[in-house]
């Protein structure tokens, strides 16, 4: 599932988000709806001030993934928000990536691919202890198969805590540092 995204494939799917934005906005406008074309640009920039805060973590390769997720064809659609950053975090990025892919990976592999099934990743990084909230609502075809891989997560040495696990809702801590 690991995309190269080159320079021009990249700004053609930023710029389709963006289109989107604006078509939102002008036919808001044209309906006289303008509180809600005022809401939309609004998210716009929330969005874009998100996705600034997320690219000046000084981990590129996780921020790469995180912005280039919801580009390809996924059961789970993915968003994000960083809560705080400090850039003297001392996060190891390929690993951080790598573990985030194969959780995103595993997860999809035990949703019901029927479902709106939605993941998002809060981002609490400081130089004393990184914080990453996983929130996931959806359908999990088995909340045993999760709950062990995430036991399984835990030998393996990644401080994982469970906060919810049920049928339709998964909420997981993974602190680091």
């Amino acid at each position: 599932m690991s995309e190269n995204w080159g320079v021009v494939e990249a700004l053609r799917h930023a710029r389709h988000d963006w289109m989107n934005d604006l078509q939102l906005i002008k036919g808001n406008l044209d309906l006289g709806r303008v509180e809600r074309a005022k809401q939309v640009i609004e998210e716009m920039v929330l969005v874009a001030q998100n996705e600034s805060k997320l690219c000046n973590l000084k981990l590129p390769l996780l921020a790469e993934w995180i912005l280039t997720y919801n580009w390809s064809r996924h059961l789970i659609k993915l968003d994000f928000e960083v809560l705080q950053i400090e850039s003297s975090h001392g996060l190891e990025d390929r690993r951080l990536q790598d573990w985030c892919k194969e959780f995103l990976e595993f997860l999809e592999s035990n949703v019901m691919n029927n479902a709106e099934n939605q993941l998002s990743i809060l981002l609490d990084i400081t130089k004393e202890q990184s914080r990453f909230i996983f929130d996931f609502t959806g359908i999990l075809k088995s909340t045993n198969v999760v709950e062990d891989w995430i036991r399984n997560q835990q030998t393996n040495g990644e401080n994982i805590e469970i906060e919810q696990l049920e049928e339709e809702v998964l909420v997981i801590h993974v602190t680091a540092g």
